[in-house]
């Protein structure tokens, strides 16, 4: 089964590959994660995150406020 998009690009990426692509440390993006301040999805005991919303959370300033997860999902949604 392709696990990718049209682009190439990954549907869901791991926190190793998050961190890559946001270039921060493990550590960061666990806290942030764990406020719910940058968008992420919980399967089973996993943690992914959408390559799409996380370009949205940069392209939003990177905000770090507990819960503003919500807001990048809804602007990405349309």
């Amino acid at each position: 089964m392709d696990d990718s998009g049209q682009s190439g690009t990954p549907y869901l990426v791991d926190a190793k590959e998050a961190c890559k692509l946001l270039c921060m440390g493990p550590r960061r993006l666990w806290s942030l994660t764990n406020c719910n301040a940058i968008p992420s999805r919980k399967i089973g005991r996993s943690v992914r995150y959408l390559p799409d919303e996380l370009r949205a959370w940069i392209e939003a300033g990177c905000p770090t406020e507990p819960d503003s997860a919500e807001d990048i999902r809804e602007a990405v949604r349309g």
